[in-house]
């Protein structure tokens, strides 16, 4: 016997009902997560570069999703146009000077496209513009601070940004320290210019007038040691004949002297009228001719000595105007060193 449901076709049309609901509310349920049934608005913005805004990435308002990048191509002007959707969620907050970031972790640990609204209230367009940070005009809006841009906090950055700025100082010192090096070799060299080339080439020159001076002074005492020797000879040549009548007249007078000390000597004979006075007085001139000729030897005596002293005192300014030239030349050599 055959076994029948009653209402056998009813139930399958009641299952067969119900999974098409449930179908239906999973398909809904999936449209509504993958945004099948919702408005997106599109918008256009610029890059430099394709780097990091490939189709497919997100944009992040304060960590939420509003939007995705659905376009990006190369225009003529080798810009990057990027074509993007805002979900109808966060349309509101697409406003005038809204601006668009892309972020980039320094440590490599991926990019962010951020999306900051403008100050305005006035609602933009869609299909309407929105510039990046990176442009001139996206530059220009933060500057007069008419978006929302809060200020970022990322330790890492601030230390990469810190980084930078001594790196080019050290790239600085260094080139500065081989600027140095290459003046300094070129002022040792005699080829180059500055403060260290001149203090150099003063040296140089102070040593050339150093050795001139030098020579300047070897020259004069060369000069003046033959006429030093000159006068010292003349003075060696005419001191012996003038000390030799010194010391006869010295003589003389020495007997002179003992003579007239004796008192039955020289001067009583010559007062006696029987003595020598008398005998003298009347030798025809012989006594006279003789005192002539010793006073005549006396006179050419103090001549010839009167000639040395004459010729030495001749040769003393030349020889005190020789002594003051070297005596210059070594003051000016002490000068110079």
């Amino acid at each position: 016997m055959k076994f029948r449901i009653k209402y056998a076709d009813q139930i399958v049309g009641v299952f067969v009902l119900l999974a098409i609901i449930l179908l239906a509310g999973i398909l809904v349920l999936m449209g509504g997560k993958q945004r099948w049934f919702a408005r997106d608005y599109m918008y256009k913005s610029q890059f430099n570069s394709s780097a990091g805004v490939s189709v497919g990435t997100g944009i992040l308002y304060k960590g939420f999703q509003i939007g995705r990048i659905q376009k990006v191509s190369l225009n003529q002007d080798n810009l990057v146009d990027v074509f993007f959707i805002i979900y109808d969620t966060y349309i509101e907050k697409v406003t005038e000077n809204s601006i668009l970031e892309l972020v980039v972790s320094p440590i490599g640990l991926g990019n962010q496209l951020l999306f900051y609204p403008g100050k305005s209230q006035v609602h933009l367009p869609e299909k309407s513009f929105i510039p990046s940070y990176d442009s001139p005009e996206g530059k220009r809006i933060v500057e007069q601070e008419l978006v929302d841009r809060p200020p970022k906090d990322d330790t890492i950055s601030r230390l990469l940004s810190n980084v930078n700025p001594l790196l080019e100082n050290v790239n600085d010192t260094v080139v500065q320290l081989k600027r140095t090096l290459t003046l300094v070799n070129a002022a040792v060299a005699g080829t180059g210019t500055g403060p260290v080339a001149e203090a150099l080439q003063n040296a140089s020159d102070s040593v050339q007038q150093l050795e001139k001076l030098l020579g300047q002074t070897n020259t004069a005492v060369s000069e003046l040691v033959p006429r030093v020797s000159g006068v010292l000879s003349q003075v060696e040549t005419s001191l012996p004949p003038v000390l030799n009548s010194v010391s006869t007249i010295t003589g003389n007078l020495a007997q002179t002297s003992e003579a007239l000390k004796d008192p039955t000597g020289l001067v009583p004979r010559l007062l006696d009228p029987k003595g020598s006075l008398k005998t003298l007085l009347d030798d025809g001139n012989r006594l006279f001719n003789h005192i002539d000729g010793s006073l005549a030897q006396v006179e050419q005596s103090m001549k010839n000595l009167e000639g040395a002293t004459a010729t030495l005192s001749a040769q003393m300014p030349r020889i005190a105007a020789t002594l003051d030239d070297a005596r210059s030349a070594i003051v000016s050599a002490q000068d110079v060193l």
